[in-house]
């Protein structure tokens, strides 16, 4: 009996156990897997958010690690060339974006430049072959050499420009024919090379003895010149040469040159009449009536682009060692046209020389003299003169060699900052003899009044400290070079 019912309890927990509980509510198969896709989705989208979260804070952490161990870049920009076509597009649809613009380039600032030039001037190369300056330099059949002549002084004429009066004709019937001396000169051809050799560059043509060989010496004369490529101003072939300015560059300064002599030595008739007007310029140093034709002269050099004016002027007595009050009055007169220099020779004696002040304040320089630069007049027959030049006083062997610092400032303006003498013996047998070797003559410079120590003849010495002591005397103390 309590086995059956031992049987029958378990019977009904089996089944009481496989009853549906009435109180909790049956939940369908659908509504299962929607519930789980619910869960899948909110666990994706917290991933997701989590990862954008972790990605943020790692670029966040890189661009601060960036700015603490980098210095600041600058922008880079992008120039209108490098964007594309469709980018170009959408730019010119877009009114309001702005188109980049290529930054201008940096403007370069020049800096002022000026100019600095040395113009240098010495006197008369006038040669004498009867006292033997020409014989002596003689090498063989029709040759010579004048070099050694200025061995001594062409250490110093280092001008950019270089400027002396050739005061004869040079080689006027070709070949070193018919060579002369006083009063009608033809001097060898290699006299030219000696003073390029010396350091000269240009050539004063104008002068009194300019047609001792007619017109066919002037003519020959010039071609002298040109076979040996040197510059000159003062004679002409033609027309055109008289009316085409004498304009040089001059290391960037443009230099006008013109020449006039107050002579030809009464030797006109030896020029064919039809030419005499263009031959050679000529004036009146006794009056003023020529300076009005001068001064138009000056003003053509400047319209043809001249910034600085050079007058040569081939004027004066001779052998005395001052101009007349009317040399004076004409010389300034031409610097208060427009002259800046005035290159005064002729005398054979060095003549003052004189800064002359522009109611501007700009300034001139006037030589009134160079005096004899290479020469050989220690025998003078003038019997007014023998006196002078005979005894003591050689001053035709004396003369100087002039130095003349030029500027152009940053505003194109002309400033002459500077002149100075060297004084000049034309060293010599001062007896008068003949010479017989060519080391007899030499042109020296004297400083301080002392010849250069290898000259030991006491005689030449002493004659080098009269030498400085005329120059002194007649130029200032303020011109003279000391060294």
């Amino acid at each position: 009996m309590e086995r059956r019912n031992a049987r029958r309890k378990g019977s009904e927990r089996r089944r009481s156990s496989q009853v549906p509980n009435k109180r909790e509510p049956q939940i369908s198969k659908e509504k299962k897997r929607s519930f789980k896709r619910e869960i899948i989705l909110t666990a994706l989208i917290v991933a997701i958010i989590v990862g954008i979260t972790a990605t943020g804070a790692y670029f966040g952490l890189q661009q601060v690690s960036e700015a603490e161990n980098h210095e600041p870049t600058t922008p880079q920009i992008v120039l209108q060339e490098d964007v594309n076509e469709e980018n170009q597009e959408d730019i010119a649809e877009d009114d309001t974006e702005q188109e980049i613009e290529e930054p201008p380039e940096p403007e370069i600032m020049e800096e002022p430049e000026t100019t600095e030039i040395r113009i240098q001037f010495a006197g008369d190369v006038l040669l004498h072959s009867g006292f033997g300056i020409v014989d002596v330099a003689r090498i063989g059949e029709d040759i010579y050499d004048f070099r050694p002549y200025l061995r001594d002084i062409a250490p110093y004429i280092d001008g950019d420009l270089a400027i002396i009066n050739m005061e004869t004709p040079v080689d006027a019937y070709g070949g070193n024919q018919g060579i002369a001396t006083f009063p009608r000169f033809n001097v060898p051809f290699e006299i030219l090379e000696a003073l390029q050799y010396a350091g000269f560059n240009h050539l004063i043509s104008a002068n009194n003895h300019s047609f001792d060989m007619g017109w066919e010496g002037l003519i020959n004369t010039v071609a002298s010149f040109e076979r040996a490529g040197i510059n000159h101003t003062g004679v002409h072939r033609t027309e055109e040469e008289f009316h085409r300015p004498t304009i040089l560059d001059v290391n960037g300064i443009q230099v006008g040159i013109i020449a006039y002599t107050d002579s030809a030595n009464g030797l006109e008739p030896l020029v064919p009449y039809d030419v005499l007007p263009w031959a050679m310029r000529r004036f009146q140093s006794h009056v003023m009536d020529d300076v009005p034709t001068i001064t138009e002269d000056i003003a053509h050099l400047r319209e043809e682009g001249a910034q600085l004016v050079i007058v040569a002027l081939h004027w004066g007595a001779e052998y005395v060692d001052e101009p007349t009050p009317m040399q004076r009055e004409i010389a300034r007169a031409l610097c208060d046209a427009g002259a800046d220099v005035i290159m005064g020779k002729h005398s054979h004696s060095p003549q003052p020389l004189e800064w002359h002040y522009r109611p501007d304040g700009s300034r001139a320089l006037i030589m009134y003299s160079l005096g004899n630069f290479l020469a050989d007049q220690t025998r003078i027959s003038d019997a007014s003169v023998l006196a002078q030049v005979n005894s003591e006083f050689h001053v035709t062997q004396y003369g100087m060699l002039v130095s003349l610092d030029v500027v152009k400032d940053e505003e194109g303006e002309i400033h002459l900052v500077h002149a100075d003498v060297i004084p000049t013996l034309c060293m010599r047998d001062f007896a008068g003899n003949t010479l017989f070797t060519v080391d007899a003559v030499s042109v020296m410079p004297v400083f301080g009044g002392e010849l250069p120590e290898f000259v030991e003849d006491e005689d030449l010495r002493y004659w080098g400290r009269r030498a400085y002591e005329h120059l002194v005397w007649i130029v200032g103390e303020e011109f003279i070079r000391r060294q």
